[in-house]
């Protein structure tokens, strides 16, 4: 590599490393005591989202957890009452637009009618290659009879994908969880946390994947793109009103997330998402993970300094320089970690 191009990347690479390191404003906490703190965690019953309330809880502030499994949710609040100001347990499916509007009322009720801080964590995950996922390498050849010229519809059938409304059908789960519930949350609470908290905050859990592309994980990445994309937006558009958009993207994080993936085949009859119809080996590693009480450490802490971006582990802001001066050795890297070599 040439001294110019060498000077040119660490040109580019400089200022980003820096904002990626210190995009944040003053603590929060100057402004909102953490015991005084009113906090809605969204996805709360279990991995990341638990130890959130955790952390709430040990802060003493005012929480209220939402999730469809209420029995988890339960056990939580039995749990952290004791150390908390306040927990609320609220049951419900964020991507029902009946059930967001009854969320956001019982939240605000729980709370006294003033919120704080909303943090989106719930998400679901893909893990199949998209031409698996729409029966590409599957299809068969074509049978069937002729017309008069010859040929017939059945004729190109070997040439059709036998799974395409499998994959139609994944990918709009998908971004209903992940891009068009947290959107509908926002619109929802964001009334409350512009005129009731004087230091309101939106943390949306995303992911690496909502910045790097990855073999196995296309629908997923399409997902997390898309949440990067308007919340990055919206923390431009709402930060005149005094709310403060951050968007927190982690590597692989140690929770039982791969087992209810959107496009991994049920058991017939399962009253869960998360039981499989047979063990399905899952492209990529979790070498490295970060724990999920790591992971919701970073997180407060990211909501308490009013970072704008967080990522986790440190090492993954790396790749983001790289993606700018070696796009190639981000992909080389991304394919190498999924089995595409």
């Amino acid at each position: 590599m040439s001294t110019t191009a060498i000077a040119l990347g660490v040109a580019i690479a400089a200022p980003l490393l820096l904002r990626l390191a210190g995009s944040k404003g003053p603590a929060r906490t100057a402004t909102i005591p953490q015991a005084e703190e009113r906090v809605v965690i969204i996805g709360a019953s279990s991995g990341i989202g638990s130890e959130l309330a955790r952390i709430y809880a040990g802060r003493h502030a005012h929480v209220v957890l939402v999730a469809r499994r209420m029995e988890l949710l339960q056990q939580l609040v039995q749990e952290l009452t004791p150390t908390a100001g306040s927990m609320h347990a609220v049951q419900g499916d964020v991507t029902l637009p009946e059930d967001v509007r009854r969320i956001t009322v019982e939240s605000l009720k729980a709370l006294n009618g003033k919120i704080d801080t909303l943090i989106i964590c719930a998400g679901i995950i893909s893990v199949l290659p998209f031409e698996e996922l729409a029966g590409i390498d599957s299809a068969k050849a074509a049978t069937g009879g002729s017309d008069a010229n010859g040929t017939s519809d059945s004729d190109y059938c070997h040439l059709l994908p036998t799974n395409a409304d499998k994959a139609l059908e994944a990918s709009t789960r998908i971004m209903n969880v992940n891009y068009h519930a947290p959107l509908n949350l926002t619109s929802h609470f964001l009334p409350a946390l512009t005129r009731t908290s004087a230091a309101g905050n939106i943390i949306v859990v995303s992911s690496m994947a909502g910045k790097v592309g990855a073999p196995t994980r296309s629908i997923y990445c399409a997902s997390k793109h898309a949440a990067q994309g308007f919340f990055e937006a919206l923390g431009m558009e709402v930060e005149r009103t005094g709310v403060h958009v951050g968007i927190v993207s982690p590597g692989t994080v140690a929770t039982d997330l791969r087992q209810s993936a959107v496009d991994l085949p049920k058991a017939e009859g399962s009253s869960t998402s998360s039981t499989l119809a047979a063990p399905v080996k899952v492209a990529g590693t979790k070498k490295g993970a970060m724990t999920a009480k790591a992971c919701a450490e970073g997180i407060v802490r990211g909501s308490d300094l009013r970072q704008h971006e967080v990522i986790m582990p440190w090492f993954y802001k790396v790749s983001l320089v790289l993606q700018m001066v070696s796009p190639s050795l981000v992909r080389w890297l991304a394919k190498k970690k999924y089995g595409y070599l």
